[in-house]
């Protein structure tokens, strides 16, 4: 007869106590973070309850606390996807049916919550069945650490738990940290992360939108509330705030509302922000989750909008936060964007910049940690986020002693970065992004950079002016020249540096012609740079450049701009809506050394020419500074005139060729019309 659960219990339960492990069944107390995690959580059918694993265990190794959840079954063991990982989400929602039908999805499901609940971030994950012939147990394990961001690792199958004997445990724990996680499984873990997050994302959209009749504005603050709720700081003693302290409460200042604007004040305090910037992202929030009075009524399943919303988010969204392969600022904004439609913009011609562009022109700008970045087309904030990390990581390297370090960091948040952007609602996506990767977010300003900025800054006083000396910038391209009027207004309140503008290159050869040679009069085009046509994909395939500009310095006849065809990057990218959900950038021709020779050709010349052919992709070449038209690589490309021997081979052999038609048209065979040319 095969083995019962209850009967896989109590095997699994002798072998831990065989080899000396702790642990406790079902609703026994092991720790009372991870036991209320268990309690908090959704059970494993989706309903009230919480969660009761049938056997939990915890160790200490070289100073660490690992915990193991374990979950038995007579038969079913586990259900992977195609990855052959534990899948437990459809679609970025929970899939109970398998979470409670199979034990190691069962068990994922309760410590993929206690990660994301407390700050205990290593588990053992194990599903126990009989045997197939009923001889014993199968024992399937994998592993949870920080490295993994949260998934669950496949480590091995055994029929017993001596991998866990002290005696065994040095050289289990050396091969889990050795073999655990290769390159190859690295880039599927992350591939996976930004499909499943934006998978969760989907989701909640469609739920806010269909079920709750949520307008796009109001949808964006939810989501910045609700993770600025939701993720706490631990450095400062702030707890996230749990769905179980969502009552629907109607009495004043106790509201669903007022609880999660108490947590996000608190937040916002503990980050030492400005207290004018922190009221006004408060008013912000407020404005959307206070004063719409439907989003605090209880409805028919008996909790208030917010509370169902902030459920899915901590459910589905938030357990990516600490993952560590995961630009989760990004993905959260990318998403979100694509996802909503953003009233005030009929051109629709709002084009979000890659990450690894950002990062090739934050170099290409020399951002290190003097540098004073503004962007006055903020969008997302990615430009800021890049630079903020160029300049911190540029201090870590050059200022050796601590405290100067650290008044050098909190400068570089508070003083050296500053962003425009006109939609409020996508201020506050700029303003979260900010916030979630170290907190420069203080002079992030909602205004018209154009009719309203003054290039002051915003806090905390705003008649000081910005000192810029770098200028980041992609535009909406519908603006005047493109979007070149905001390198024109930026570049004309700076006095030094260098800037570096991303746009579609019709504004270099005649579209922004008189913008260019007012920009051209106190500032020099260094380097421009013919980008991939498909680096939008999927938003957009306008051909861009990227401009490169001294600042201060007006254009001479005689300066020699650097032109460099960067069309062939090493990438192939897909349309992820047409790739079957697969990454869609795959290194196809030494990406990374390519990325690395164009920042250094543009930086010190062609002294560094090595992957990129004289000529063909770089030239250097002189522009007519009152044309303000001629600023394209192809403009400027030397057409060797000479023939080469391949062309002397080809010409004589198509005349050869000529000759042979001609003869035998008038009758002569092939032979001898061959025989009569060699005469």
């Amino acid at each position: 007869m095969k083995k019962s659960e209850v009967n896989v219990t109590v095997e699994v339960g002798k072998m831990l106590g065989d080899v000396g492990v702790h642990h406790v069944f079902e609703s026994e107390n092991i720790n009372s973070a991870i036991d209320g995690s268990l309690k908090n959580n959704p059970s494993k059918t989706g309903g009230s309850g919480g969660g009761i694993p049938d056997v939990k265990f915890q160790f200490e190794h070289d100073g660490t606390t690992w915990f193991g959840i374990i979950e038995n079954k007579s038969r079913k063991l586990a259900k992977l996807d195609r990855n052959k990982l534990i899948a437990n989400y459809t679609d970025g929602a929970p899939n109970y049916a398998a979470i409670n039908s199979y034990a190691l999805n069962g068990a994922y499901y309760y410590a993929r919550n206690a990660y994301r609940d407390t700050d205990y971030k290593n588990y053992f994950v194990i599903a126990c069945a009989g045997a197939e012939d009923n001889s014993g147990i199968k024992v399937s394990v994998y592993i949870i650490t920080p490295d993994t961001g949260g998934e669950a690792i496949k480590y091995k199958d055994f029929t017993n738990f001596s991998f866990l004997d002290k005696a065994n445990r040095d050289a289990t724990m050396k091969e889990v940290e050795e073999a655990l996680l290769t390159p190859e499984m690295r880039t599927m873990l992350r591939e996976k992360a930004e499909q499943d997050i934006d998978d969760a994302l989907k989701s909640l959209n469609q739920q806010m939108r269909d079920d709750f009749k949520i307008d796009a504005q109001w949808r964006i603050n939810i989501v910045v509330a609700m993770i600025l709720a939701g993720i706490g700081d631990k450095q400062h003693n702030i707890p996230s705030l749990k769905v179980d302290e969502l009552k629907g409460s109607e009495e004043n200042d106790a509201t669903d509302a007022d609880l999660i604007l108490r947590k996000i004040k608190n937040l916002l305090k503990s980050r030492a922000l400005p207290e004018a910037k922190q009221e006004e992202i408060v008013a912000e929030i407020k404005r959307t989750i206070k004063y719409n009075r439907e989003f605090n009524i209880k409805g028919d399943s008996g909790e208030t909008v917010l509370r169902s919303v902030y459920r899915m988010i901590t459910q589905s969204v938030l357990p990516f936060a600490e993952n560590k392969m995961l630009d989760f600022a990004g993905a959260v904004y990318n998403q979100v964007t694509a996802w909503m439609p953003l009233p005030d913009d009929e051109a629709n011609d709002v084009v979000l910049t890659p990450r690894y562009v950002i990062d090739l022109m934050v170099a290409l700008a020399r951002v290190d940690k003097d540098s004073y970045v503004w962007d006055l087309a903020l969008g997302s904030g990615g430009f800021l986020m890049s630079a903020m990390h160029a300049m911190l990581k540029n201090a870590k390297e050059t200022i050796n002693n601590p405290d100067d370090l650290k008044a050098a960091e909190k400068h570089i948040k508070e003083k050296q970065l500053l962003g425009v952007e006109r939609r409020g609602y996508v201020q506050m996506l700029a303003i979260l992004n900010m916030f979630l990767v170290g907190d420069g977010s203080s002079n992030i300003l909602n205004k018209d950079s154009l009719s309203e900025f003054d290039g002051c800054y915003a806090y905390p006083n705003n008649t000081e002016k910005f000192p810029a000396n770098v200028f980041l910038l992609n535009p909406p391209y519908s603006a005047p020249g493109n979007g070149m009027v905001f390198a024109k207004k930026a570049l004309g309140m700076m006095k030094t540096g260098w800037a570096a503008v991303i746009i579609q290159d019709s504004a270099g050869s005649g579209k922004a012609a008189t913008i260019n040679q007012e920009i051209l009069k106190q500032n020099t085009l260094f380097t421009s740079v013919k980008m991939p046509v498909d680096i939008f994909i999927g938003k957009s395939s306008v051909q861009t450049s990227i401009y490169v500009f001294q600042v201060g310095q007006p254009h001479s006849a005689k300066h020699k701009v650097r032109f460099i065809d960067f069309r062939n990057d090493g990438y192939k990218r897909a349309n992820r809506k047409k790739a079957n959900k697969a990454n869609n950038l795959r290194d196809i021709g030494n990406a990374a050394d390519r990325y690395a020779e164009l920042v250094d050709l543009v930086l010190y010349g062609n002294s560094y020419l090595n992957i990129f052919k004289q000529d063909e992709e770089y030239v250097e070449a002189c522009i007519d500074p009152a044309s303000g038209a001629d600023w394209n690589f192809e403009q400027h490309k030397k057409i060797d005139t000479r023939p080469t021997e391949a062309d002397f081979r080809k010409t004589v052999g198509d005349y050869l060729a000529w000759e042979v038609s001609q003869l035998i048209k008038n009758g002569y065979t092939p032979e001898e019309a061959g025989n009569e040319l060699k005469k």
